[in-house]
């Protein structure tokens, strides 16, 4: 059930044509339309589904809280979903964790983000960019694209399951279609990151879990398993009633489980049986889902770590996951989609306007920069060599001061910082990932964080949305 007004109901666009027609209603492509109709352009948004539905990805990074503002939604954010203060890092069984407090590092209100139930989320995005004035139309899946059209513009071909087949024109494109990669595909330029491993994720919602500290002040929990999984379990409270929680793999381990549980299980229910079984594999779960009640069927998403090679062109361009999927640990997706849509709206449009396409490339070099600390943010989080998160919990009387700047580096990393000096930052996690510079770090005597954490990584109690 949508929280905000029907806006659904808007004039038959079948005879208009548009500046920019987007491919995907979700945040990337909401985001995008806000940015582009504040630069005076006409809009249409496609997406495939009916909104609201339900989607995973429900937590976002503190950098967000500018960018809600911007485009007009920050106090819808505050008013109906979770905020989020911290990160902890545990291993399975508990015995080692570490905690991130955004407090640490940015002053209030900006410290506190969020966990959004996303099929309320992504509803509320779209219909704040049709208060914008783009034209949002669901439930139309768009069959093909023409990028050779009279004039150098567009054509994209749609199928409606009641309005049938049409075909809007446009004079750019965007493609904001997720994990589809619509354009990428089509073109044949989508490549997969060489360093990181392809894996294969899968997650519920559960009600009624039994919240410990740490998740009932709002913090998402990210349960690190090594070896041949290079694998984590994600923890979201995204109310006092229902978290959102997450496993990720490694494919051929998941591939390896799936041809020992088909046997049994059979090809309807092996993603089921192999989601609870590594969950019964950390007392941390265990502990928070003991009683709990899954809320639906398991969600599954594969092939993570992919980009599309060519992200733009004459009459198009590529955001969000459409262009570049890393991998969820670091809760980087929505972020990274709206700030990839803040960047190169203006390039579009001053294309548009002009003919010039000098800050579209601009926007597009800032992006990768950032989307490059991302990649070594998670080679460090895998790496068997590297400082394992669980690990990072500070030190007493600390006589490295690269330490404690790295220290803090990583808070700003977490807390979503990826464009800002990014080379001083790539830096920061190459020491980490330095056997040399972990066997110092080991070294030195720590302490527990957890009353500290306790104390100030905390956000308002959670409440029903």
């Amino acid at each position: 059930m949508s929280l905000f007004p029907d806006q659904s109901e808007y004039p038959d666009p079948m005879n208009m044509s548009y500046d920019v027609i987007i491919i995907g209603g979700g945040p990337t492509g909401s985001t995008t339309a806000t940015f582009l109709r504040r630069e005076g352009l006409s809009v249409l948004v496609l997406e495939k589904m009916k909104y609201p539905r339900e989607h995973v990805g429900e937590s976002m990074l503190p950098f967000c809280y500018d960018l809600f503002e911007e485009v007009g939604v920050l106090e819808q954010m505050k008013a109906h979903f979770t905020r989020k203060p911290g990160v902890t890092f545990s291993n399975a069984d508990g015995s080692r964790s570490s905690h991130w407090c955004f407090t640490k590092i940015l002053e209030e209100p900006y410290c506190l983000s969020f966990h959004a139930r996303r099929s309320l989320f992504d509803d509320m995005m779209l219909n704040n960019a049709r208060k914008e004035g783009a034209i949002a139309l669901e439930e139309v899946h768009v069959t093909d694209v023409d990028l050779n059209a009279p004039g150098g513009g567009v054509l994209v071909k749609t199928t409606h399951p009641v309005d049938g087949e049409r075909t809007y024109a446009g004079r750019f494109l965007v493609d904001a279609s997720g994990q589809d990669c619509f354009l990428a595909k089509k073109l044949g330029n989508q490549k997969p990151f060489e360093r990181l491993h392809v894996r294969l994720a899968l997650s519920s919602h559960w009600a009624n879990p039994k919240y410990n500290a740490s998740l009932a002040n709002g913090n998402i929990t990210i349960v690190h398993f090594g070896g041949d999984k290079l694998g984590w379990i994600w923890l979201i409270p995204i109310g006092p009633d229902r978290i959102s929680i997450g496993l990720a793999i490694n494919m051929s381990y998941a591939q390896e489980q799936r041809r020992i549980l088909m046997k049994e299980h059979g090809p309807r229910e092996w993603q089921k049986v192999l989601y609870l079984n590594e969950l019964a594999q950390s007392d941390v779960v265990m502990q928070v889902i003991d009683g709990a009640e899954m809320c639906w069927e398991v969600v599954s998403n594969g092939d993570f770590s992919y980009y599309a090679e060519q992200k733009y062109g004459d009459n198009f361009a590529i955001l969000g996951d459409a262009g570049a999927f890393l991998d969820p640990i670091f809760s980087s997706g929505i972020f990274l989609g709206m700030k990839s849509a803040k960047l190169v709206s203006p390039g579009i449009a001053e294309y548009l306007h002009s003919g010039d396409n000098s800050r579209l490339k601009e926007g597009y070099g800032i992006m990768e920069k950032g989307y490059k600390v991302v990649e070594d943010l998670i080679l460090a989080f895998y790496e068997p060599s590297a400082m394992a998160f669980p690990e990072l919990a500070g030190s007493d009387g600390i006589s490295h001061d690269q330490f404690e700047a790295i220290y803090t580096i990583y808070h700003m990393l977490l807390a979503g910082d990826f464009f800002n000096d990014s080379e001083r930052y790539r830096k920061a996690i190459a020491a980490l990932r330095d056997p040399e510079m972990v066997k110092k770090y080991l070294a030195l005597k720590k302490h527990d964080l957890e009353d500290d954490f306790i104390q100030v990584c905390q956000g308002p109690l959670l409440q029903e949305v």
